[in-house]
């Protein structure tokens, strides 16, 4: 049930991998990372003795804590039957790219029914008294009038035992409200000839693609960027994505279908009329702030870009610039 939803520990993960094997001989139950890059080791109480637990635990842990992001993908690649990469799923999961510094912090957390006094006392005196990042979780079992429920109870408060056990991070924070997304690149510009002039954002030619565009709900702000030229729009979004085969735009004051539109090329316009999710296009309405041609796009170096259809923008470098590039201030939406 963990390996399936993760997130029953309350916390958002993605599991690496499942019974990975450590150089010191052992196997890690469940190796995860969260949404800001930190490792989780999850070992799952079997029958042991209760300090073995804690044992084996900070062990798996110390063996975790030296993984570098090519091994985290290499074990994310055997356990997954390179179905796809760490980078992929960490962005389909989090609607973000993978940090740029990977596990420098970690989370050790056993998760059991219940824990004995001794191991009670160990976990919460490693992790009050000497920082280190442990803790435990435990879930129970309840039926009531043929129904089935888990409850979940932390030893510790897994909020303040973080803020104590972390290191700074060296992630960028994200403030809620902004998104990058690209739209094509120079020579193929179709993409955003279609966003700007029917203010719809567009992705397709795969799952992979277009999945990030459904994390650009309404009232979001999105940096619209064109990759080789930079930024060409801010904008807001007014809707929730949907077919780009069902999208009307409004021409003359009428609203027609987007592709009875003579903009979409054909390659475009193929994909968008079939119904195979691995092949249709789909769109997100935007109102824009702000666009720009192609060839005054806002770029310099040190701004932020991506491959994603869609991610979280943190970088505040990059929207002050763009803002300003644009004559929008700051919280303008």
């Amino acid at each position: 049930m963990l390996v399936e939803d993760p997130g029953m520990t309350g916390i958002a993960l993605l599991v690496v991998g499942r019974q990975v094997h450590t150089a010191y001989g052992g196997y890690i139950d469940l190796l995860a990372l969260d949404a800001d890059g930190r490792v989780h080791v999850l070992e799952l109480k079997r029958d042991r003795t209760p300090r073995d637990v804690v044992a084996q635990t900070l062990d798996y842990g110390s063996w975790a804590r030296g993984l570098g992001l090519e091994d985290l993908e290499q074990i994310y690649f055997d356990n997954h039957d390179g179905e796809s990469g760490l980078g992929e799923a960490f962005a389909e999961q989090f609607a973000s790219p993978l940090p740029d510094v990977v596990n420098a912090d970690q989370q050790f957390t056993i998760i059991a029914s219940e824990l004995d006094p001794t191991s009670d006392r160990i976990v919460e005196f490693l992790a009050e008294s000497y920082n280190v990042p442990i803790n435990a979780v435990f879930f129970r079992h309840f039926s009531d009038q043929g129904r089935d429920y888990l409850a979940r109870t932390w030893l510790l408060d897994p909020e303040p035992i973080e803020a104590r056990t972390s290191r700074p991070s060296k992630t960028l924070r994200w403030n809620g409200r902004d998104f990058y997304t690209v739209l094509g690149r120079v020579g193929e510009t179709h993409r955003w000839e279609v966003a700007s002039k029917y203010g719809l954002l567009n992705g397709g030619g795969g799952s992979w693609y277009w999945k990030p565009l459904r994390n650009l709900t309404r009232g979001k702000r999105v940096f619209a960027y064109v990759a080789g030229a930079g930024y060409v729009g801010i904008g807001v979004v007014t809707g929730e994505m949907i077919p780009a085969r069902e999208a009307k735009v409004e021409v003359n004051g009428e609203l027609q279908p987007l592709l009875d539109q003579p903009e979409p090329r054909e390659s475009w316009w193929k994909e968008a009329a079939s119904e195979d999710p691995e092949i249709t296009e789909m769109v997100v309405p935007v109102k824009w702030l702000g666009t720009r041609p192609i060839e005054e796009a806002v770029w310099e170096k040190g701004l932020f870009a991506s491959q994603l259809t869609a991610c979280r923008l943190r970088d505040e470098n990059t929207i002050t610039k763009v803002e300003s590039a644009f004559g929008l201030g700051s919280g303008v939406s």
